[in-house]
């Protein structure tokens, strides 16, 4: 198992490599971009179980911090992370995440329609005085 782990970290390190990372620490979008569609850069992909076939949404999962730039770190743990099939503890925390999002989403919308239509109503009372005000009448009388 050791010896698996060790032999899948010295691949990660050679497509790093490959990707032209280590003089930079790290690598951006454009880089690997570049860098993807490289035939011995695919064939590396494969070997570890990775089928990269959205480039920029891999290299988004990559970049943990959002930073725009995959340090050596991220890369490797990434890479590791997502090597395989996704296991069913995986499928679940993505079900109960996108789960919560909906809801949270519902409730942001409800919220907002609320909002909205306070804003409305205080726009129709200000354009009914307004409008009392251009007819001449006074804001005393209204």
């Amino acid at each position: 198992m050791l010896d698996n782990k060790e032999s899948h970290l010295q691949k990660l390190r050679t497509l790093f490599s490959k990707m032209g990372a280590e003089e930079a620490g790290g690598i951006t979008f454009g880089m690997f971009e570049e860098k993807i569609n490289s035939q011995a850069v695919r064939e590396y992909f494969e070997t570890l179980g990775l089928d990269v076939w959205d480039p920029w949404s891999f290299f988004k999962l990559l970049d943990s911090d959002g930073g725009g730039f995959v340090e050596v770190e991220e890369f490797f743990l990434g890479c590791l992370r997502f090597s395989g099939a996704a296991k069913a503890m995986d499928v679940g925390k993505l079900i109960q995440d996108q789960t919560w999002l909906i809801r949270s989403q519902g409730r942001f919308q409800r919220y907002m329609e609320d909002e909205l239509c306070q804003v409305k109503d205080g726009l129709t009372s200000m354009a009914d005085v307004l409008s009392a005000i251009s007819r001449g009448v006074s804001c005393a009388q209204l």
